[in-house]
């Protein structure tokens, strides 16, 4: 039974190993300059401010990273959409799987062998692009300080494993249920581009108790903001760059409200906007951070930043990969389940 399996499976692994030793060589040739570079120039700048470097070095490597981060995102896709779909659905919509039950060949057996071995290789396909990325993209990730990006959190670490292991399993349950190779490999992509922007969106900021501060309208906290604005036509005020601790993954921020949690509107303060009562500042011209604030400091505001720390990084990789891995053994239990009830 694992010969048949490898006989079948053989023209998928030569292609994911090709695949796969590509980008092993694209990693590692332009990885170790580039570490090399980030080096460097660390030790260039010295004392010194180092953000013009820094950006500069993370400007010119930008287009390569997003595609480096495309493909291992797409990755446990492909693997669900190739490996897992065709893994059963080719073989009950061909009618082969009868042969092997005929060979006094269980189909407990049947199935577990075809899921453990492509379900390790897909694991094993997944864990070394993680591995190369996260190695790769670390001075890009140092310069950015956002391990929490969308596209960053989903390809660094240990979730692109259970990602591909989801995948996987809900590729050979699609095949399983409706035992056609091509339904099966669309319903797995619509499925796995839902979760791709499911997660993100609704069910990783929420994993962990998130924390939140409210910064006060004075001149300490405008000390250490960037700038001030408005947005819906000055319905609702906002400092920007709030001084919330390194790493952190912001989550929400609230524009400006009273005591009572009410949004003002730069309509209710017009004294303190200036701007807004003549024909406006010259071009090129910034309202007076300072200014401002020292006028609206009166009212009692404050302004909200709701966050996760980045100590909460490790938690949340852990606590979605074991979702996700909970979720791969359900499915390779229900098909387990599955096909052992069906009589045809």
């Amino acid at each position: 039974m694992t010969w048949l399996t490898w006989r079948q499976f053989r023209a998928q692994a030569f292609t994911a190993l090709a695949v796969l030793a590509a980008a092993t060589a694209y990693f590692v040739i332009t990885g170790l300059p580039m570490h090399r570079t980030y080096a460097t120039d660390l030790s260039a700048c010295g004392h010194n401010d180092c953000s013009d470097v820094l950006n500069q070095f993370l400007h010119s490597y930008n287009d390569p990273l997003n595609l480096a981060q495309l493909l291992v995102i797409v990755a446990p896709g492909l693997i669900g959409i190739f490996w897992g779909a065709p893994l059963i659905g080719r073989e009950l919509e061909s009618g082969t799987h009868q042969l092997a039950w005929n060979q006094s060949v269980t189909r407990t057996r049947w199935l577990a062998v075809k899921l453990t071995g492509v379900g390790a290789a897909a694991i094993a396909a997944a864990a070394l692009l993680g591995y190369l990325l996260t190695w790769w993209a670390g001075p890009l990730d140092q310069i950015t300080g956002n391990r929490f990006a969308a596209q960053t959190f989903a390809t660094r670490d240990v979730v692109p494993l259970a990602y591909a292991a989801f995948a996987f399993t809900l590729g050979t349950t699609a095949g399983l249920l409706l035992r056609r190779t091509i339904p099966a490999m669309a319903l797995t992509l619509a499925v796995f581009i839902g979760i791709q922007i499911l997660v993100p969106a609704a069910i990783r900021p929420n994993l962990l108790p998130a924390t939140t501060i409210a910064f006060p309208v004075n001149h300490a906290t405008a000390s250490q903001v960037g700038g001030i604005y408005t947005s819906g036509g000055g319905a609702a005020i906002y400092l920007a760059g709030l001084p919330v601790p390194q790493g952190a993954w912001i989550l929400s921020t609230t524009p400006m409200e009273d005591s009572s949690g009410q949004v003002v509107a730069a309509s209710d303060h017009l004294n303190c906007f200036p701007a807004l009562q003549g024909p406006g500042p010259s071009k090129g011209t910034r309202p007076d951070v300072g200014q401002i604030t020292a006028c609206l400091t009166a009212y009692g505001l404050h302004e909200s930043v709701t966050y996760q720390p980045a100590s909460h990084y490790w938690r949340l990789q852990w606590y979605e990969t074991g979702i996700f891995a909970v979720l791969a053994g359900a499915l390779s239990g229900f098909c387990f389940w599955w096909i052992r009830r069906r009589q045809n």
